[in-house]
């Protein structure tokens, strides 16, 4: 009597040894499946993934560093990706700040309506004045010596600063769509400061990546609670800010081994770096927004 024939994948053909397959990953199944049996799955997939989800977000807000832990150790099936947890998150955060604005935006021109807009004046010389009689914004980021290019550029971004003197709403408006993009460019920046004050850590640059972006998303997370809870009350602002303060040097102690005193140093020495090179960025950023207006 000859064995039962072994089953194929129906997808690549190959032979099956378990309920997936070990050549494109398809999971058997049945060619017959009944419509209430493919829901079953379907549920099956969201509830898993939830589960995942609940998991990683549990582990992100009250076990700090140990999502990074886990990346390094190769333990990584039980939770939602850093990447596309940091692209959840992240989404979220940026979606709540347009909201935000643009509901700011609004009450501000329903007060303008009786009110004249305040003046915002850069770098204003003595007594100079426009056409209009009003303030001349000076940049000051190309003089007489400086290439043709440089100077076009600072004019420019002179003209559209005092163009919005009176109407600041639609620059940081876009100034807000860049933001992602800005926040994003500065992850590898953060992990590039990880590397040098771990450098004889024994990890890859990529494992400081991941780390960096945990840490982002429990930013991003940490912000998305606070305005929730600014809706019902103002109590907990201290809770949140003690919160921020306390999570990086504890993921520093646990993905890196750090002692209590050497993790708490160079949180402070990252934190104060890495501040430098956000308020540089948004710098630029904003000097980019004026000058593509």
């Amino acid at each position: 009597m000859r064995g039962m024939e072994q089953a194929k994948c129906r997808n690549c053909d190959s032979a099956l040894t378990g309920e997936y397959c070990g050549a494109c990953g398809q999971r058997k199944g049945r060619a017959d499946l009944r419509l209430s049996e493919a829901l079953g799955e379907v549920f099956d997939e969201v509830f898993s993934w939830d589960s995942r989800l609940w998991r990683t977000l549990f582990a992100l807000m009250f076990r700090p560093g140990l999502l990074t832990a886990e990346f390094v150790a190769g333990r990584r099936a039980r939770y939602v990706p850093p990447f596309r947890l940091y692209l959840i998150i992240s989404f979220l955060t940026f979606l709540t700040l347009s909201v935000g604005a643009s509901i700011d935006a609004f009450n501000t021109d329903l007060d303008s309506e009786s009110q004249s807009s305040p003046m915002i004046i850069i770098d204003s010389g003595p007594g100079e004045q426009s056409a209009e009689g009003e303030g001349e914004i000076k940049i000051g980021i190309a003089d007489d010596d400086s290439p043709q290019w440089l100077q076009d550029l600072e004019g420019r971004i002179e003209t559209n600063a005092t163009r919005l003197e009176g109407d600041s709403g639609s620059f940081f408006a876009q100034l807000l769509d860049y933001l992602p993009q800005l926040m994003f460019l500065m992850l590898p920046l953060f992990a590039l400061i990880i590397q040098i004050f771990y450098l004889f850590s024994g990890y890859y640059y990529l494992q400081h990546l991941v780390f960096g972006l945990n840490f982002h998303s429990f930013v991003y997370l940490l912000y998305l609670l606070g305005q929730a809870a600014a809706l019902f009350t103002e109590a907990l602002d201290g809770f949140f800010l003690f919160a921020l303060a306390l999570y990086l040097p504890l993921s520093l102690r646990r993905v890196y081994g750090s002692s209590i005193a050497g993790a708490v140093a160079k949180s402070v020495a990252i934190g104060l770096l890495y501040g430098i090179l956000l308020v540089a960025g948004f710098a630029f950023m904003s000097m980019l927004t004026l000058a593509l207006m």
